[in-house]
């Protein structure tokens, strides 16, 4: 049977879209303090934010009225219609954050405006219990008591304490990062877990994640199409698996974004399902061209340029960390200062060259697996001969993979041809490789077999033609293929993603001598 919903239980549904759970409130709060002027916030909480939380700020305040105002549905002082979402410059403007967290706990506000006296107001479930008469300085403070005392269902997914807090402790990072011009302080049952003072960027960033991380990162500024980008961007040589940090701001809003995601990573040349950056980027963008009101908590935004954004952060990102300038040695976050210059092989595998600034040492497979890939996709392969033909017996599946894959064989420089039944005569091979046995070419059919794009088999043959580990060079080979390497657009990394070298400045060697 279909039933009309009453209206306590279509406010409590609703609230639930906006707050979530403790961390919800705590955003949406501390949004409020700043978009209220606050210089400093302090936000306390005690079971993981179900039982308890209070965030006090040195803001604007509110009077009497106004106070009374707050906290019912769709009342704001942001906006004042549809198109004002377009010049929007608060982070909040619905109306609804403190009606949907009054409608799910027992909430209290005091708070003072300027040439007024403080007012005090307790709210149980969106009713109010008291009104009254509270001195205090300007500024407010809310806090919020048992939530989700009235919707039991959603309190008992609620995760622990534990992981409750570490959220609320997430947001209030993301905060302080977008805002080092405020004061941040934060407790967890009486204990103090972050204190911050007003700061620089760069400090914040500092305070936050400890100077071990901020090394391994440059700073990036760029302007162009009305996107004024900046923040930090990893050093190439520091991608890693995991223990990254990602966090993207855009007018001062901390979002998820894919397509901001997506144009970073791109830019780094590289495939990174294993290896992926770091960043902390803040986008200042014309507040007409996004759109803010997407999400229920306001967690996304929505571009109306995304081909424009996209390019403009790709493009950024690519000239700090040197690739596709024009030129040999890239101008990038090493600061290179340097023509490199070999002066050892260690074990047939690495090679050492100095630099103005230290040592580089140098992959050198994959330093040549990256040579041999951007040639591989700039020009046409070619064909050198064999001096003798290669005579080749197939499997029955062998020979099935070879019928599939004799036209791409061909493209890449190889000429075959049947030589009888389940037989093959290889004549040519690409000029990317040095030599072919029997075996090589069927680890090849076997490796190509269901690689689709062609750069999947770039990939493949710049690592078959590579210079392998132990493979002895002289002093004028290391240095053909350091120039070459930095003639490449992606210096860095090999075709697959794997580092081609690394950098020890001589700071970081005095450092870990204790110098």
């Amino acid at each position: 049977m279909i039933v009309i919903l009453d209206d306590d239980t279509i406010q409590k549904i609703a609230a639930g879209e906006v707050v979530e759970r403790p961390v919800s409130v705590v955003k949406e709060l501390v949004e409020n303090s700043i978009d209220a002027g606050a210089k400093r916030i302090s936000i306390s909480f005690t079971g993981g934010g179900k039982d308890f939380i209070s965030v006090a700020d040195d803001g604007g305040g509110m009077t009497e009225e106004d106070a009374k105002l707050s906290y019912l549905s769709h009342s704001t002082s942001k906006i004042g219609s549809i198109e004002d979402i377009k010049t929007l410059s608060t982070l909040g403007f619905r109306g609804e954050a403190l009606s949907s967290i009054a409608r799910v706990s027992i909430m209290e506000i005091h708070t003072k405006k300027g040439g007024t006296g403080g007012a005090y107001l307790r709210i149980r479930g969106g009713n109010i219990e008291e009104v009254m008469p509270k001195p205090r300085e300007d500024g407010t403070t809310v806090t919020v008591r048992n939530l989700f005392f009235n919707v039991p269902a959603r309190r008992k997914f609620l995760k622990s304490d534990y992981a409750e807090a570490e959220k609320i402790k997430t947001m209030i990072t993301a905060t302080a990062i977008a805002h080092p011009e405020i004061s941040f302080s934060l407790f967890h049952n009486q204990n103090l877990v972050l204190h911050l003072e007003k700061n620089t960027s760069e400090e914040r960033i500092n305070e936050l994640f400890g100077d071990e991380v901020t090394r391994e990162m440059i700073y990036i500024e760029h302007e162009k199409n009305g996107i004024n980008l900046s923040g930090y961007i990893s050093l190439p040589q520091y991608l890693k698996e995991r223990g990254r940090l990602e966090y993207i701001f855009v007018n001062k809003r901390h979002i998820r974004n894919g397509l901001i995601r997506s144009a970073v990573k791109n830019a780094y040349g590289i495939p990174t399902r294993e290896r992926s950056p770091s960043f902390i980027l803040d986008l200042s963008v014309d507040k007409k061209i996004v759109d803010v009101n997407v999400h229920p908590r306001k967690e996304e935004v929505r571009f109306a340029a995304e081909n424009l954004v996209y390019g403009t952060i790709f493009e950024a990102v690519r000239k700090r960390i040197g690739i596709g300038i024009e030129g040999g040695i890239r101008e990038s976050g090493y600061e290179w200062e340097m023509e490199p210059t070999a002066f050892w092989q260690l074990h047939d595998s690495y090679i050492f060259a100095q630099t103005k600034t230290g040592v580089l040492i140098l992959d050198q497979h994959a330093a040549h697996e990256r040579i041999l890939y951007e040639r591989i996709m700039k020009e046409k392969p070619a064909s050198q001969k064999l001096l003798f033909p290669l005579i080749v017996v197939l499997s029955a599946k062998e020979h099935e993979i070879f019928m599939r894959l004799k036209d791409t064989l061909i493209k890449f420089g190889f000429e075959v041809e049947e030589f009888g039944e389940r037989t093959i005569r290889i004549i040519s091979i690409s000029s990317f490789l040095k030599d072919i046995t029997e075996d090589e070419f069927r680890e090849i059919l076997y490796e190509i077999r269901d690689a689709k794009p062609f750069s999947d088999i770039a990939r493949i043959l710049a690592c078959r033609g590579a210079i392998k580990q132990k493979e002895k060079l002289s002093p004028e080979e290391m240095n053909a293929l350091i120039d070459n390497l930095f003639a490449t657009e992606n210096p860095y990394f090999c075709p697959h993603g794997r580092p081609t070298m690394i950098k020890w400045s001589i700071e970081e060697l005095a450092r870990r001598f204790g110098r």
